[in-house]
């Protein structure tokens, strides 16, 4: 005969074993969101501005700079660079292509971020209450501060590349030290 402890031994053996495998579904969940976004070539990810007002790029910089304090952490966090990749802590030259290239892998790192998150809601239905909340929240963590400072950048670098073409259309000028100052601060 089965005794209550016996029985409660055997739902903790029972939940830390479903949730070894909802962190290794997880663990699979992000290596997949990665290789979602890594063959689409830079172009895929590009779009052209549908923002050419400075002055609205500034305001939405403003958002994430006063309510998210955005400035405070976001050199902080680490970033993953791919083999051929390129560094996105600091902008190295001021050619248009370069920009867009950039623009271009911000879209890459919010999408697949985003990616990650996508499991929630599928966590809801296979975890414990308890279970769903820790995963949740630690998930969110690990992705949304990313995802947010992929956005930031981007409007950064939309704004650079408004000066730049308002200041010569040729598509590629010789870096502006007042720019690249503008950039870092």
């Amino acid at each position: 005969m089965l005794n209550l402890k016996n029985a409660s031994i055997y739902g903790t053996i029972f939940n830390v074993m479903n949730d070894i495998i909802i962190m290794l579904l997880i663990a699979f969940w992000h290596y997949v969101s990665f290789r979602i976004v890594i063959y689409p070539k830079r172009s895929f990810f590009f779009k052209e501005d549908h923002v050419v007002d400075e002055e609205k790029i500034i305001k939405k910089e403003k958002i994430y700079e006063n309510l998210l304090k955005i400035k405070l952490w976001k050199d902080k966090i680490p970033q993953y660079i791919m083999k051929n990749g390129f560094s996105k802590k600091k902008i190295s030259n001021l050619n248009i292509d370069y920009l867009k290239d950039f623009i271009s892998e911000t879209y890459r790192g919010e999408i697949n971020h985003f990616i990650c998150c996508l499991i929630i809601p599928f966590l809801f239905f296979i975890s414990t209450k308890k279970s769903f909340l820790v995963f949740s929240i630690l998930i969110l963590l690990g992705n949304v501060p990313f995802l947010l400072v992929q956005r930031y950048n981007r409007l950064r670098i939309r704004r650079i590349i408004l000066k730049l073409k308002n200041k010569n259309n040729s598509g590629s000028i010789s870096p502006s030290k007042k720019i690249l100052k503008e950039q870092r601060d």
